[in-house]
């Protein structure tokens, strides 16, 4: 007869407290919606800007001025986070408005799109100038522009402002019976070989090899628009799961040989037209 009496007991109890917590909840202020920051930039066509939504009540609707020039679109993650994803569509600027739903709070952000570019990250290299940890860029644009960064141990992060600036090119030679492809870096350099800026451009040959050459001949055909059909002939090969963007690069007739990888990492801000 107890037992009877007790269960009731516990459930309305078990209610009481749910009642209690939703209305706690329910009294909680809610927190004013608004950004990190107002500005952001997303890459050509390639890639996914976020702009991570960590307050308010996350119901957003957006509002794009140019939408010929940039797409976004809210999305919700499984786990319950919420973030915009920005795609560029064509190069320009323009403005995207944020608005909470629920507090009718409003943020305006700028949204530039830049050229398409790609990083190679440098993680053991003996060459003079391109040392490890440096982060090189290739910009997708009719001037072939090369960035080089180096990182901010303290910070954990790249510098904003580059170490250098050059160009750079793809092209194949035909050694023998053997096609090599090749990476073309042109910057200045003094007589020692280092990055110097009142030093002419000097120009750079490295011969490239690939741990899975589909996989990066793909990427920096997709990021650079490299056609190396017209570079090379017969060039495809069996892809193999999971795909390895490491390249090789090595200075014929030396022993300089640097090993980095392609990776998606945006470039600091402020840095592209």
């Amino acid at each position: 007869m107890m037992n009877k009496l007790i269960a009731p007991f516990f459930i309305i109890i078990s209610l009481f407290i749910s009642a209690c917590n939703d209305d706690n909840n329910e009294n909680e202020p809610m927190s004013p919606f608004s950004l990190e920051k107002t500005y952001y930039e997303v890459r050509l066509w390639r890639g996914i800007t976020e702009i991570p939504i960590t307050n308010g009540s996350g119901d957003i609707s957006l509002s794009v001025a140019d939408e010929t020039i940039v797409e976004a679109n809210k999305v919700q993650n499984e786990g319950g986070s919420t973030y915009v994803a920005l795609q560029g569509k064509q190069k320009g600027t323009t403005t995207l408005t944020l608005t909470d739903n629920v507090t009718g709070d409003k943020e305006t952000v700028e949204v530039k799109v830049t050229d398409c570019y790609i990083a190679y990250g440098i993680a053991e290299s003996n060459h003079p100038t391109l040392t490890s940890n440096l982060m090189l860029y290739l910009v997708n644009n009719k001037a072939r522009d090369c960035y080089f960064f180096t990182m901010d141990n303290m910070q954990h992060q790249l510098n904003n402002t580059p170490l250098a600036e050059g160009t750079y090119e793809f092209f194949v030679k035909q050694n023998g019976e053997e096609t090599v492809s090749y990476l073309r870096l042109s910057y200045s350099a003094d007589s020692s070989g280092n990055f110097a800026q009142n030093a002419p451009m000097e120009i750079h040959d490295f011969a490239l090899s690939f741990s899975d050459s589909q996989a990066v001949l793909e990427i920096i055909k997709s990021y650079l628009d490299v056609d190396w059909v017209e570079l090379i002939s017969n060039a495809t090969t069996k892809s193999v799961p999971p795909r390895d963007y490491t390249m090789i690069l090595t200075v014929p007739e030396t022993d300089y040989e640097i090993i980095g990888a392609f990776a998606t990492a945006s470039i600091p801000e402020y840095i592209l037209n």
